[in-house]
């Protein structure tokens, strides 16, 4: 059976939910040197004046595994992201369904941003109804039968990468719709029909 192997995002993207829905096994990078600038800790919401990124902030040394990266609470960051998810999403169709659910993560204070991520990440699939096995690296590897660590980057459009097929569903904000943002903002204005559009969106080969 094939695994996907790559790494950890916080509250991908609809792309990173799509690529993860064609899967069974999926095997999450942990082993690796921390990069900046990437999914690992940040997303997107969108709110009623712009695209928002919300990030976590991190302390790290150069070179140190994704697995050892922890998170700094010297920045206010989980009231801010509160307060950006609320922002966009508070009168979402499904807000009073699902938000409790990452408010309580949110208030959960991990230690390392690993922790973070996965949790999130459970609680998606568990919405989204994806049927994955998810584990984490035990050793690092230079290379995987489905190697896909780091080629869901932020620096490069999601249409060079023919992975997923933006298709629209009803936005909160504006008239033009937004493509591959968090998947927390399809969860949010979609619910139920969330894991349908998922399963649509992935590129025909």
């Amino acid at each position: 059976m094939s695994i996907l192997v790559i790494e950890p995002h916080y509250l991908g993207n609809i792309e990173y939910f799509t690529l993860l829905n064609q899967y069974d096994q999926v095997t999450l990078e942990v082993q690796d040197s921390f990069p900046k600038q990437t999914y690992r800790n940040r997303s997107y919401f969108l709110t009623s004046n712009k695209v928002q990124p919300v990030i976590v902030p991190v302390s790290y040394s150069n070179g140190m595994p994704t697995k050892e990266v922890k998170i700094d609470y010297s920045q206010r960051w989980v009231k801010d992201h509160w307060g950006a998810f609320y922002s966009a999403y508070g009168k979402a169709p499904f807000f009073e369904y699902f938000s409790e659910e990452f408010r309580k993560i949110w208030e959960k204070n991990f230690d390392y941003l690993v922790d973070l991520s996965f949790e999130f990440l459970q609680m998606s699939i568990k919405l989204l109804q994806i049927k994955v096995d998810v584990k984490l690296t035990a050793n690092y590897e230079d290379s995987h039968d489905l190697d896909f660590r780091d080629t869901i980057n932020p620096k490069k459009p999601f249409s060079d990468r023919k992975i997923y097929d933006s298709i629209t569903y009803r936005q909160l904000f504006g008239n033009t719709f937004v493509p591959n943002l968090s998947i927390t903002d399809l969860i949010m204005c979609e619910g139920p029909n969330a894991a349908q559009i998922l399963k649509n969106s992935a590129r025909r080969k």
